[in-house]
């Protein structure tokens, strides 16, 4: 048998399989026997062959190949053969984005895969991995077997989240980290391909990755046929995502089949995210048309259904298997507004490393989709996380102004990695909903001063603090609330910080720092983290103490700090002010702002000496009335006397 006409037997012994459903992927039928292949010492200058790719429906097409050279050695033990790809346009089109793995035959024999190109280059010249450092993948195969990656810490300490300090442009940088690493400075010949999402949010996409366009989706989402799409089975030169959001909105790397050899697929020619053991489902796809680009032409196309599985990310290809699942993480995502509500259902890859960064887009593209992320406007955000091992995160916060809808995807982000990336313990995120009500202006309001009715106080008294605040574009209002005092306050100073939550927060753990030795600690700070919908008076007086273990031991005797001071194992941080309470009350739009309430406390005196004390803004700075004599006491951090410390955009 003629050896060039194996590809298109291989072709036509493919089967359709049964149409897959969302509860259960139907097995495809077996694959024919993988091809004979050339090694790359038998390849040569001047060598004439042929590749398989798909550039219309599902069809696989020839083009031609000519072999320009071998760069040997590239890196330790790499080599790659470098081509002149004619045939279907390229000569005006170059390397295609979405050529990656298509098969390169030379005297019949498959020689590897379309890896690579170069962009702006006047001819179609790619690099091709050879097949034998592709086929190796398969004997990395261990099917069922969970990936063994480790993820690197967050990239927000739990320090700076708990301390409301997100880094700017978080999420354009972790973005960039989806784009796959090659060889010889050139750009790899993939296609990122999304479904549902806006002009915006999909710009943000391109910023970080390069070219990525919108794709189609298969009528009624997931497990519904493509009219006119590839089988559900794979074949070399069959197109193929990698998928990474599925459902109402889509995200996929779109590339090409080199090799099927039974039920194991190998695909693309280099890394996608280069983790090694990965689990992503692997999709059928539909090629619309070739768009010729001056500097990347690419390739427009439908996500199919899922059929399969891939299992290993490595520098030579990626490699899965058809007929395996991979797991996803549901995600519900709820969008209400003056315009309209609406609801999305999508799933995320369980992919530590990267499922933040999914979850941060893909509530940026459903905001988007639901409404508009441009301009000024308001945002309230509840996100609710269920756990493995049957615990939960709940979590509030309000963003405003021109950056809310980036602003509210990087806490998304920041969060879900410290939950899944955090050097405690392994954790599952099992399903997140998110739900964001959207305003159409920033509705803040800066928190501009606070006093309490009386500055001379007893332990266990109820004291009004009044609150001044002013919104935006509206008049300036006071709130009142009663603060119940703590029973067992010691005489002297006692201060309270009044602010956002958010900017409160910060304040506390600035004050009791604290380093959890267990998640379940960390989980208890997240949980205790306040939205900028709450005022929040913390009390907080001179009381020297330790954090130890993740564990706060306010007001110490100095023999038992001495004790653990002396101790070899160390750990403990001297604290020398101590929370004494924290009250909060819901307001119903977010504060920003943080300033400080002195008070002083005494106590065995009666009731009536406290009460004939004048009335007085008990800001820090400010005069005390004549005859107070407050005890001294360090200052907790706040802001200056008696005036709001911004708390910057709700982060």
């Amino acid at each position: 048998m003629n050896r060039r006409s194996l590809p298109a037997l291989l072709l036509a012994l493919a089967l359709l399989a049964a149409v897959a459903t969302p509860a259960a992927v139907a097995s495809p039928a077996p694959a024919p026997a993988a091809a004979a292949t050339i090694p790359i010492d038998e390849v040569h200058v001047g060598q004439r062959g042929y590749g398989l790719s798909v550039f219309t429906g599902g069809q696989v097409e020839r083009f031609e190949v000519e072999v320009l050279g071998v760069l040997r050695n590239l890196t330790p033990d790499t080599s790659y053969i470098l081509a002149r790809l004619t045939g279907h346009g390229l000569e005006k089109h170059g390397v295609i984005a979405g050529m990656s793995g298509s098969p390169v035959f030379l005297e019949g024999r498959l020689a590897g895969a379309v890896a690579f190109g170069w962009p702006f280059s006047n001819d179609a010249v790619g690099g091709i991995t050879p097949i034998a450092d592709m086929r190796r993948l398969n004997s990395l195969a261990s099917p069922g077997a969970a990936p063994a990656a480790s993820p690197p810490l967050p990239p927000v300490a739990l320090a700076d989240l708990l301390g409301a300090k997100l880094p700017a442009g978080l999420l354009e940088r972790e973005l960039a980290r989806l784009r796959p690493p090659v060889a010889a400075g050139g750009v790899s010949s993939i296609q990122w391909s999304a479904a549902g999402f806006g002009e915006l949010s999909q710009g943000l996409l391109r910023q970080a990755l390069g070219p990525v366009f919108s794709a189609g989706a298969a009528p009624g989402g997931t497990g519904t046929a493509l009219p006119g799409a590839a089988p559900a089975t794979l074949a070399p030169g069959s197109a193929v995502g990698a998928v990474l959001i599925d459902g109402d909105l889509k995200f996929a790397a779109t590339g090409t089949v080199t090799d099927v050899e039974g039920d194991q697929v190998i695909a693309f020619g280099h890394p996608l995210l280069g983790l090694g053991p990965i689990s992503l489902p692997m999709a059928s796809s539909e090629i619309v048309t070739v768009i010729s680009n001056q500097y990347s032409s690419f390739k427009i196309a439908n996500l199919g259904v899922p059929i399969g599985a891939f299992e290993q990310d490595r520098s030579a290809g990626i490699q899965g298997r058809l007929g395996a699942t991979a797991p996803m993480i549901p995600l519900t995502l709820r969008v209400g507004g003056a315009e309209k509500s609406r609801t999305f259902h999508m799933r995320l890859a369980e992919v530590p490393q990267f499922t933040p960064l999914l979850l941060a887009t893909s509530a940026l593209g459903g905001l988007e989709a639901a409404t508009y992320i441009g301009g000024a406007h308001g945002l309230d955000l509840t996100a609710r996380f269920r756990l493995s091992g049957g615990r939960q995160l709940s979590l509030r916060q309000s963003f405003a102004g021109d950056g809310a809808a980036l602003q509210s995807a990087t806490f998304l982000l920041a969060v879900a990695a410290y939950l899944l990336q955090n050097p405690l313990e392994r954790v599952a995120v099992e399903e997140i909903e998110v739900d964001l009500g959207q305003q159409d202006q920033p509705r803040s309001a800066q928190l501009v001063g606070a006093h309490a009715e009386r500055t001379v106080v007893r332990p266990g008294e109820r004291v009004a603090l009044n609150v001044d605040l002013v919104p935006y574009r509206g008049a300036p209002f006071r709130r009142t609330f009663q603060l119940d005092l703590p029973q067992d306050l010691p005489a002297g100073r006692y201060s309270l910080l009044v602010g956002d939550g958010t900017s409160v927060d910060a304040a506390r753990f600035a004050i009791e720092p604290v380093e959890p030795v267990t998640f379940a600690q960390a989980l208890d700070l997240l949980g205790s983290l306040h939205s900028r919908r709450d005022i929040v008076a913390l009390g907080v007086f001179s009381g020297q103490g330790l954090a130890i273990a993740g564990e706060v031991l306010p007001r110490l005797p100095a023999s038992v700090r001495s004790l653990w001071a002396g101790t070899p194992t160390g750990g403990a941080v001297p604290l020398k002010l101590a929370v004494a309470q924290q009250h909060l009350e819901p307001v119903d739009l977010p504060v920003e702002g943080l300033v400080r309430v002195d008070l002083e406390v005494r106590r065995g005196e009666p009731q009536a000496a406290a009460e004939a004390q004048p009335d007085a803004a008990g800001a820090v700075g400010e005069e005390a009335a004549p005859g107070d004599k407050p005890a001294a006491a360090p200052p907790p951090p706040a802001g200056k006397a008696g005036k709001a410390k911004p708390g910057g955009k709700g982060r």
